[in-house]
């Protein structure tokens, strides 16, 4: 089996309670070191590093089963069934863990109270730990064979079968409690285990901490960190490239649409103004120079507008007077800006000049007369009311 990255390992303690807390103390693998510090030592000491955390076999029920052949999907669904006359705790409430199967056919299970384990992992992310692997620290033990590691204090045993307890020492002597098969005991160099006579076993000493010796066999353990208890993968930059990259270029080409569009906008008003320049040439040839197209236009239409009020004044006036020449205009004058005629008549008797005034009025148009002296009528000609 291909070994896993080397990582650092965070033991619970045996009987773990449900509620963390940063006091309590806890075993700690990192390389060459082994410690057992506080919870929060030891997670100020991993800081933001990806972590195994490992579970006390106590809180874990270990065990194997004969499942159907067929997919690894069929099997998940059978599983339940088949563990549920093996456990005492209802199978409902525990995250279970199928391992490969083995030579005789069965498959390696482990059992954990989900919500308990569900507690731990809350409790340890939110206090920024970035847990990578779970196993059980009585997996840890190497495989092949059943093995126990002797402590004055906890043992591990880990038998052919699936086997997976912690024992206190005195409890070693009890009727089946260590297997039939020869047993291979590993210990502390500091340390002479007390195994009981009647067991075929040998033993072998460990130089090193316990903690390191146990994480190093990590490669052969079950992971625990399955379907809701996977692993989080950390965010990198690299899994959002392929967005970038497409929002990138979605990006570009929305650029060069817009550009595109505003450059066919430029050339349809170039043409456009152009057009324009040449209607306006056409009409008024005696422009020399167009500075500002619309104002000039309006300028014109403005002039136009004057004198086809002027014209419509004079058309009006000319009506009014008569014709045998015996009333004279004297003085004829055009405001533009009130679009009103001043014109100032001479001759005639006072009936003839009241006889203007009147036509004018009928006309439709507003007539101002200003008081006149002898044979003089002044007249302020205005546009139609």
């Amino acid at each position: 089996m291909k070994s896993p990255p080397a990582l650092p390992c965070l033991f619970l303690p045996a009987w773990c309670p449900a509620q963390l807390t940063p006091d309590q103390q806890v075993g700690c693998a990192d390389g060459h070191a082994g410690a057992n510090p506080s919870l929060g030592e030891a997670l100020q000491q991993f800081g933001s590093r990806p972590v195994a955390l490992i579970l006390p076999v106590e809180q874990v029920a270990c065990c194997a089963v004969a499942l159907p052949a067929g997919s690894t999907h069929w099997q998940r669904q059978a599983l339940p069934y088949a563990v549920e006359p093996l456990l005492a705790e209802e199978v409902e409430a525990l995250h279970l863990v199928m391992g490969a199967r083995r030579a005789d056919g069965h498959h390696p299970v482990r059992a954990v109270n989900r919500s308990l384990l569900q507690g731990w992992l809350q409790y340890l992310r939110g206090q920024g730990l970035r847990i990578a692997a779970i196993h059980v620290d009585a997996d840890l033990l190497p495989p092949g064979a059943a093995v126990l590691w002797w402590d004055a204090c906890r043992c591990l045993l880990a038998g052919t079968d699936e086997t997976r307890l912690a024992l206190a020492p005195a409890q070693l002597g009890l009727a089946g409690a260590l297997p039939d098969s020869p047993l291979q005991v590993f210990h502390g160099s500091d340390v002479t285990p007390h195994v009981p006579l009647a067991c075929d076993f040998t033993s072998q000493a460990i130089n090193q901490p316990v903690l390191v010796w146990l994480a190093a066999q990590r490669g052969q353990a079950l992971d625990l960190a399955q379907g809701a208890f996977a692993a989080r993968p950390p965010v990198r930059l690299r899994h959002w490239q392929p967005l970038v990259a497409a929002l990138a270029l979605l990006a570009c080409a929305q650029l060069a649409f817009d550009g595109t569009q505003a450059w066919l906008l430029n050339q349809q008003a170039a043409g456009y103004r152009q057009a324009n320049e040449a209607i306006y040439r056409g009409l008024f040839p005696q422009e020399r120079r167009i500075v500002d197209l619309r104002a000039q236009f309006d300028q014109h239409l403005q002039q136009g507008s004057a004198a086809s009020r002027l014209q419509t004044l004079l058309d009006a006036v000319a009506r009014a007077i008569p014709g045998d020449g015996q009333l004279q205009v004297q003085q004829l004058q055009f405001d533009a800006a009130s679009a009103r005629l001043q014109i100032q008549l001479q001759g005639g008797d006072s009936n003839m000049r009241q006889a203007v005034l009147q036509h004018l009025q009928a006309a439709g148009l507003q007539v101002q007369a200003q008081p006149s002296t002898g044979e003089m009528l002044q007249l302020s000609v205005g546009g139609a009311q």
